[in-house]
């Protein structure tokens, strides 16, 4: 196959605002492989590049359809890898070295994480070498604390990063010990500012920088910029340290707390004084809504927050979230049922905007996950085009290099001979 025609082996599987762009994956778990998602969502050619034999370390992670472990079957990485090319490849080895930079010649961005192993003068390097020709390339560089200063070779996992950030403090009960984040939230974070950076590094290669760059992402950095920045401001201010409040949240007027319902929880925020009076209506106006002493929002929060909370649980209690939430939909008021995930799944406004949809497995088993949050269309249509990712059947997670042919032979134009010699010596 002749090379120009071959180079639709790293080229985008749908047109989108990014389908001019290939991305060059060397990251496992979640903020890398979450950043390449993303940008595939948007159109972008991700190759992803993996471990000969082990692959990504989130092919051995859960869930697992019936509990059987399956490193081609992963909840885990299916999520966060669907739709990517995978290619193996030991980059440690000097032909796979080799092999590295050619494809790094194909791709404008490469997004590696700590297990890359490079440092801070060798990514900057690895930029230079790629930083001129048809395809400049940008690199993206995850870890847990940066590629440079006192802690830039320390290791860490989700929990104690958000510790560290000064996230984890925020998460728990006032008088006990604060409990990690929810959700690895610290790796997704992280992930969303990969896929920014990523986008940022390309707009100034095509604009007045004219070349690449190197992006240093550290997840502490993002957690303590995005979550923790408030809460330094309030302590350089006025000393002022922001405490947990369990299911209440810090400070403004009262009520903004979780609440006890018939079947569940129900989130309420009252942030407009027409709102609080909508929902003591809802309640039948009860007589202690009129009573001076808690006409003060911010007071009631700070002195009577406890007392209050039963008064309106005493009306939550005898509804579901469901006949609650239409009663607050009927006067306008935004507040929320706590949604279990079964809810989320069938939550009529997810469904409408297409977000949920069958994804299948490399071994062919189907599953409901989260599709693209995005949806683009061109301003003079009506309806979203036909290539439109969310109106489309979700691409699969590849299979363990599953791509090694169409990338190696069709791209780079290496003989079938070559490519098992370089199987068999563990580079690819």
């Amino acid at each position: 196959m002749p090379v120009t025609e071959a180079r639709a082996a790293l080229q985008p599987t749908f047109t989108g605002p990014l389908s001019h762009l290939r991305i060059l994956e060397i990251a496992e778990q979640v903020p890398g492989p979450f950043a390449g998602r993303l940008l595939h969502d948007l159109g972008a050619a991700v190759t992803k590049v993996e471990r000969p034999g082990r692959g990504d370390s989130s092919r051995q992670s859960g869930p697992f359809r019936d509990d059987e472990p399956d490193p081609e079957a992963s909840g885990l990485f299916s999520y966060f890898n669907r739709g990517k090319r995978s290619v193996t490849l030991d980059w440690t080895q000097p032909d796979g070295r080799a092999l590295l930079g050619r494809l790094l010649e194909q791709s404008d961005v490469l997004i590696v994480d700590e297990r890359f192993g490079a440092s801070h003068d060798e990514l900057v390097a690895l930029g230079n070498e790629h930083a001129e020709g048809e395809r400049p390339l940008s690199v993206i560089a995850i870890t847990p604390f940066g590629l440079t200063g006192p802690r830039a070779h320390w290791r860490g996992s989700p929990a104690t990063i958000s510790a560290y950030g000064g996230l984890t403090l925020y998460f728990g009960e006032e008088d006990r010990a604060p409990i990690p984040p929810p959700q690895d939230l610290a790796l997704t974070q992280g992930g969303l500012a990969v896929a920014i950076a990523t986008l940022l590094t390309v707009l100034g290669r095509n604009g007045p920088l004219g070349r690449g760059q190197v992006a240093d992402i550290s997840i502490a950095d993002v957690l303590s910029s995005v979550h923790t920045g408030l809460a330094a401001t309030h302590w350089v201010f006025d000393s002022r340290q922001f405490q947990r409040h369990g299911r209440r949240s810090q400070g403004g007027l009262y009520p903004n707390a979780m609440l006890r319902c018939k079947d569940g929880f129900f989130r309420i925020h009252a942030m407009s004084q027409k709102e609080w009076r909508g929902l003591l209506e809802m309640m039948g106006s009860p007589a202690w809504g009129d009573d001076p002493e808690y006409q003060d929002r911010i007071v009631n929060g700070d002195r009577y927050a406890d007392l209050l909370d039963t008064y309106i649980e005493s009306y939550l209690l005898q509804h579901t979230k469901n006949e609650l939430f239409e009663q607050t939909r009927e006067r306008q008021l935004p507040f929320s049922p706590v949604r279990q995930m079964h809810e989320v799944l069938e939550e009529e406004q997810l469904l409408h905007l297409g977000l949920f949809r069958e994804l299948a497995h490399p071994n062919g088993d189907q599953f409901t996950a989260a599709g693209s949050p995005f949806r683009w269309r061109n301003a003079e249509d009506d309806e979203p085009p036909e290539t439109d990712p969310t109106g489309a059947a979700l691409l699969r997670a590849p299979r363990l290099g599953e791509h090694n042919e169409e990338v190696y032979g069709a791209l780079l134009g290496l003989a079938e001979a070559e490519i098992e010699r370089l199987r068999g010596d563990d580079v690819i």
